[in-house]
C-alpha cells in the first residue's frame, strides 16, 4: 500500500490539513474517524493523521475544524422527526433515476447530500438495497458487475463533440 497518493510522497501536517479542509468543503462538516475511515483512498488514513498530530482529535482541530466529542450526534441536515415510509423512499429512487437515468448503486446513495434516506434506512425497511431498488420498478445490478459509466468507456470525437461507442 501507498504512503500517499504517488509513490514516494509523504503526508506533511499541511497536506493533512488541506485534506480535511477538503472534506470540510465537500459534507459542511468535520469528518469522524469512522466517516474518514470508509471514505476511500484520496486522502490520508487516519494512523496517519494519529502520526503527524499526535491523535485524531488533534488533526481535526489543527485544520481549524470542531472535533465531535464521543458518542456525539452529527448536527441533522434534516428535520429529526421526519420518518421515511416505504413511498417517500420509492420516491427518493425514483427521482435519483430520473435525474441520472438508471437506479442508484449502494455506494452513490451512501455518498449522497442527504436529501434521501440513508442505505440504513432504505435496507432496514425493504429487508436489502437491491429489494428497495426492485420494490421502485428496477432491475438491481447484478452481484459482481462493477458499474462503468458510459462517459468513462466513450470518448467525444474532437471534430463535433459527440460521443463514440467504445
Amino acid at each position: 500500500m501507498k504512503p500517499g497518493p504517488r509513490e514516494g510522497f509523504r503526508w506533511s501536517k499541511a497536506t493533512v490539513i488541506y485534506s480535511f479542509e477538503l472534506w470540510h468543503m465537500r459534507h459542511l462538516q468535520a469528518p469522524t474517524a469512522k466517516e474518514w475511515c470508509r471514505a476511500g483512498h484520496d486522502h490520508p488514513s487516519m494512523a496517519t493523521v494519529r502520526r503527524v498530530f499526535g491523535s485524531w482529535n488533534a488533526g481535526v482541530r489543527a485544520a481549524g475544524l470542531r472535533a465531535r466529542g464521543r458518542g456525539e450526534k452529527r448536527p441533522s441536515t434534516r428535520d429529526a422527526n421526519v420518518r421515511w415510509t416505504h413511498e417517500s423512499i420509492l420516491d427518493a429512487i425514483t427521482r435519483w433515476h430520473d435525474e441520472h437515468g438508471r437506479p442508484p448503486l449502494l455506494e452513490e446513495w451512501r455518498r449522497g447530500d442527504g436529501t434521501h434516506p440513508s442505505t440504513t434506512t432504505v435496507q432496514r425497511r425493504f429487508g436489502s438495497w437491491n429489494a428497495a431498488i426492485e420494490a421502485s420498478g428496477f432491475t438491481p445490478r447484478p452481484p459482481g458487475v462493477t458499474f462503468t459509466h458510459w462517459s468513462d468507456s466513450r470518448a467525444r470525437c474532437p471534430v463535433s463533440g459527440r460521443w463514440l461507442a467504445a
